[in-house]
């Protein structure tokens, strides 16, 4: 019994282990590979924050860049605060896992890729620093 538990521990030894993509890179390859660079979707924040920032914003995309934002051409100093790019807000994600939060919701479109609802929370100790972003209505133009 101990020869074959010692050759089962020693199996083990050349094996090398893989670390997981977390779900924001695997979903950021998966979008890649779409290629999708015309789309539209609404984008909301959950946070504790004004309600001009938290939104719904319709924000449509042409060429992989924001164009409007609402109907109206997209400008970052605007009181809504910056809009993000479905690849933008994958990396804004994937920021906010690597802060190794106390908590998290992750759930991503299967075809796609994009986000459809996260949420952090940073400190469970702390009120008020969670946030969390949904996008719905999303559709490739």
């Amino acid at each position: 019994m101990k020869k074959l538990l010692f050759l089962f521990c020693l199996s083990f030894l050349g094996c090398k282990t893989v670390e997981p993509l977390d779900d924001a890179t695997a979903n950021l390859n998966l979008w890649n590979e779409k290629k999708i660079v015309n789309y539209s979707f609404s984008f909301k924040r959950v946070c504790f924050c004004p309600l001009e920032y938290v939104g719904p914003h319709q924000i449509v995309v042409q060429n992989g860049k924001i164009s409007t934002v609402n109907g109206a051409p997209y400008n970052a100093a605007e009181r809504y605060g910056v809009m993000y790019t479905i690849p933008e807000l994958l990396q804004v994600i994937k920021a906010n896992i690597d802060k190794n939060p106390a908590k998290k919701v992750l759930n991503f479109n299967a075809t796609y890729g994009y986000p459809t609802n996260v949420f952090f929370d940073f400190s469970e100790m702390m009120a008020d620093e969670e946030i969390g972003y949904e996008v719905t209505n999303f559709k490739i133009n």
